[in-house]
């Protein structure tokens, strides 16, 4: 039964019901009636008519309602005629029985306000008019009857005005019935809308709660929870598979530079990459930052695994534009097959994140399959990174420092500041074991304060002991310098040692300061404006714009190790370190060659013009202790800051108030 069918049936059963509900009324009646029988009030052949007439109308009405057309039961329209009817049978009965008027007019009050409650107030007026002019025409033919006021018309009016007044009242009564029902419809109708819109919202709230708890708000990839429980059921499968475990490289480095905005952007493109480029039986999932996840069904051989790795390289590392910058990335890739790997998926997952780590720790921009060295390298980096966070609070790192040979006289100006850590087991660590450890996790900003408040600390302690007054290199990392209150920190420093400005340098990598160029002129201008002396480190690695290299305002450029280990040999390192000598000076900045280690590359940088020089030829990094003794056999040449020095070059900052040094 469909719901149109289901309706008519319960309208036929209303209206069946209604009726059933006016005959008990009418039994009730004549049982009332045969009393006023019993005491000799009226004839027995009152009740008897009155049940006659009465259930012979609810009798039609009830069979009609069983066979009327099904549109007329969905409204109204039997209400009217069953008030008439009724309504005329009491009339007629106030006639034939005028003892018993009271009672019959009671029942008319009732029916009108019960009826009422189902008539519209067109249908009311009409029934009330009907009735009203029946009960005068009543009232008009039985004015010799004892049961009503009679005594002059006027005394006939005033009982039909208060008939119809009262009928009228009724009739109020039950329209406000009428109404206030409609109205508790209407406000339960509205109660049951906005609690099934509730439960909508509901049901839409939580299917959002449930998404966003198992995929990504960024890239709306799923996220490690929900591709872990895809691992589950592909090892419940028992079937070959492979886990990568994807990481970009430098991604923070353009994160910190170029702010959090382009960094989201460029992890949605590379999703956007990454699903382009992925089998449709495959899953991918970000795990967090910039590490993403790969699930690949049915694969076990390393060919195939290895051509899918290609391609995701292939495409990664393809430019991206982002608010007008072109930017490169390039992913390292871990991969751990199921079952030769691991027959667990969170095993599998951790492997696959070690290969991935074995691979940054080869060289970046590759990919690696998980094998024994892979365990041993993540696990000893995890060892580090905790012994690192120890080191931090229990102050095991020290600075050592490597003098500066001016190469025309010979005479050690200053020296560079170099990062040791003493372990309590392992000795003396070299920063190359540890410092991209410390860049990964953050610690490397608590470490890079450090240096240049104890490289402050020592240039001071040096001057105080009267001992040659040494300019204090400090290489200073990208997340450092990207910091807001770096320029402030690195003021608080000297103030804090009373050390004249003159007395630090801060070494900058090329990548750092082209890396958001024109941010680095404004902190390289307050750098400047303090007096400290700039220079830019490992010159000719990175990607210099030299229209970029004009307007920083530096002081030196420090050729990188790379160009200086063949200077010998090597006819194109010759070619390229003159010509890097040549264009610095041209532009009134000081070189600095770093790493070298031979007389004849000493030479060489000698003929060329190069103005100064660090190494082991001289010296390599000392202790404080052990640099004083090597400065005092050599009688260095001390820095005087009153007086203009030849280490200031840069004239990028011309008209700037800067220090004299």
């Amino acid at each position: 039964m469909d719901d149109a069918a289901r309706e008519i049936v319960g309208y036929r059963r209303y209206w069946q019901s209604v009726t059933a509900a006016i005959a008990l009324n009418c039994v009730l009646d004549v049982l009332l009636l045969g009393g006023f029988v019993a005491v000799g009030t009226i004839s027995i052949y009152v009740p008897i008519a009155y049940a006659a007439v009465s259930l012979s109308g609810s009798a039609f009405f009830y069979f009609y309602a069983a066979r009327v057309a099904p549109e007329r039961l969905r409204h109204s329209h039997l209400t009217l005629p069953m008030v008439i009817v009724a309504c005329a049978t009491e009339l007629l009965f106030v006639g034939l029985a005028p003892g018993l008027a009271f009672y019959f007019l009671m029942v008319i009050f009732v029916i009108f306000s019960f009826g009422a409650t189902s008539l519209s107030i067109r249908q009311s007026s009409l029934a009330l008019l009907a009735v009203a002019v029946a009960a005068a025409v009543l009232l008009y033919g039985s004015r010799r009857s004892s049961w009503i006021p009679q005594a002059s018309v006027a005394d006939h009016v005033l009982v039909w005005l208060c008939f119809v007044a009262t009928l009228g009242r009724c009739t109020l009564l039950g329209l406000f019935a009428r109404s206030l029902r409609m109205r508790l419809q209407d406000r339960r109708r509205e109660l049951s809308e906005s609690v099934e819109t509730r439960d909508k919202s509901l049901v839409l709230v939580n299917a959002e709660l449930q998404h966003q708890a198992i995929h990504d708000a960024l890239t709306g990839l799923p996220n490690r929870t929900q591709f872990a429980d895809r691992v589950a059921i592909a090892v419940r499968e028992q079937r070959p598979f492979a886990v990568a475990v994807l990481d970009l490289d430098r991604f923070k480095v353009i994160n910190d530079s170029l702010g959090q905005v382009a960094g989201d952007a460029l992890l949605k493109l590379v999703a956007q990459r990454l699903g382009s480029t992925t089998r449709s039986q495959d899953a991918i999932a970000r795990a967090g930052g910039d590490e993403f996840l790969l699930l690949l069904h049915d694969v076990g051989a390393r060919e195939e695994i290895s051509k899918l790795a290609m391609r995701w390289k292939e495409v990664l590392s393809a430019p991206y534009r982002i608010h007008g910058t072109e930017l490169h990335v390039s992913p390292s890739i871990g991969i751990a097959r199921y079952p030769l790997d691991a027959a667990d998926g969170h095993e599998l997952l951790a492997r696959a994140e070690e290969a991935m780590y074995h691979a940054k720790q080869s060289g970046r921009n590759m990919f690696c399959f998980f094998d024994s060295e892979v365990t041993s390298f993540s696990r000893e980096r995890l060892v580090i990174e905790s012994e690192l966070r120890q080191a931090v609070a229990a102050s095991q790192f020290h600075l050592h420092y490597q003098p500066r040979v001016d190469i025309a006289t010979g005479e050690v100006r200053s020296v560079e500041a170099l990062l040791r850590w003493q372990h309590p087991t392992r000795g003396w660590v070299m920063p190359g074991e540890f410092i991209a450890i410390a860049e990964d996790t953050g610690l490397i900003l608590p470490i890079g304060d450090w240096v240049i408040r104890e490289a402050c600390r020592q240039a001071r302690l040096w001057q105080l002991q009267g001992l040659p007054s040494l300019r204090v290199a400090v290489n200073v990392s990208p997340m450092q310098f990207r910091q807001p209150n770096f320029v402030d920190d690195v003021r608080q420093a000297l103030e804090t040692n009373s050390l004249d400005a003159a007395y630090l340098e801060i070494e900058l990598t090329e990548a750092t300061l082209m890396t958001n160029a024109e941010k680095s002129v404004a902190m390289l201008e307050q750098l400047s404006r303090l007096g400290i002396v700039v220079a830019m480190d490992d010159f000719g690695t990175g990607y210099s714009s030299m229209s970029y290299l004009q307007r920083f305002p530096i002081d030196e450029l420090k050729i990188d190790i790379s160009f200086i280990r063949n200077l010998s040999s090597n006819p194109a390192d010759v070619s390229i370190v003159g010509a890097t000598i040549s264009l610095a000076h041209g532009l009134r900045l000081k070189v600095v060659a770093e790493g070298v280690e031979t007389a004849e590359q000493l030479a060489l940088l000698k003929r060329m013009g190069c103005d100064k020089y660090q190494g082991f030829l001289y010296s390599p990094a000392l202790a404080p202790a052990a640099l004083e003794l090597l400065l005092a056999s050599a009688g260095a040449q001390s820095m005087d800051a009153d007086q203009p020095s030849a280490e200031h070059t840069s004239s990028k900052l011309a008209g700037l108030p800067r220090p004299i040094r």
